[in-house]
């Protein structure tokens, strides 16, 4: 059962802790607890003792701090977080893999609230609108959770679905040149599926057009498809074939525009 709590800053979503779905398979989670003394943006932050916490599986906006003005959002999303947490007391849950590449933890923040339930502060930015889901394929945790969410926040427009960029793209008229090295969400009935081996491993490719090399195409690398055995899905080209499907990934200037795909979340099965 989920239950809110409101104050006049924001409204939480207080939920029982998600079930991981690969539940056994994961790695045990450091989990560790301590107070909110900075919100770097909308979704990074810093407890006591320096130990900087990058929300896991969700990304906002950049501020773009060294790089000149924030992308559109950014400040709302960061003030958002601070409104949420700074001063407060919270708790992180990591993925398997605990830190990255700058030495920031990486995981699933929980505030206490005041009736003793636990405020989950990722789903909460997603819900509102603040985040969109962001996650790799060898720390993803509760997707399929924030998943529901996003669509409840692009469903009633909410926060950076909003604006121009994050609406959804048509496979068969994307993309503008400014999309592409973007995140953007992209949306056609996948025509054509083929698995391509090579030398340095075997790919499978899901053509949205007539003609792969001009096309929109989403590609999966063998070394990706464990994580869609483990969602079940066993048969990558059978699964969505003549499905039309929503994609979320970075768009690369690959023959037409191509998606690489790590994680089955990132794609959702429309009808």
């Amino acid at each position: 059962m989920l239950l809110r709590v409101c104050s006049l800053a924001l409204c939480l979503l207080v939920l029982a802790h998600p079930v991981a779905a690969e539940g056994k398979a994961r790695a045990k989670p450091v989990v560790f607890s301590g107070h909110v003394v900075r919100v770097i943006d909308g979704d990074t932050l810093v407890l006591d003792g320096d130990r900087r916490v990058r929300l896991l599986d969700i990304n906002t906006p950049e501020m773009n701090y060294d790089r000149g003005t924030p992308e559109p959002f950014a400040q709302q999303a960061t003030d958002a977080l601070r409104r949420m947490v700074f001063g407060q007391y919270v708790t992180v849950e990591t993925g398997r893999k605990a830190k990255d590449s700058y030495g920031r933890w990486l995981g699933h923040v929980y505030l206490r609230t005041p009736s003793g339930g636990s405020a989950w502060v990722n789903g909460t930015l997603v819900r509102d609108g603040y985040a969109h889901i962001y996650s790799f394929a060898d720390n993803a945790l509760y997707t399929n959770e924030l998943g529901a969410y996003e669509a409840m926040a692009r469903a009633h427009a909410r926060g950076l679905w909003q604006l121009p960029e994050w609406q959804v793209r048509k496979a068969a008229r994307c993309c503008a040149r400014e999309d592409i090295g973007q995140f953007r969400l992209v949306e056609g009935t996948i025509q054509s599926a083929a698995h391509v081996k090579r030398a340095s491993g075997g790919r499978t490719y899901l053509n949205f057009g007539e003609n792969w090399k001009t096309d929109f195409t989403i590609m999966v690398a063998d070394s990706d498809l464990k994580w869609f055995k483990k969602a079940g899905i066993t048969d990558i080209i059978g699964h969505y074939k003549g499905k039309t499907v929503r994609v979320h990934g970075i768009l690369q200037p690959v023959n037409g525009v191509q998606v690489r795909v790590t994680h089955p979340a990132q794609i959702e099965i429309v009808n």
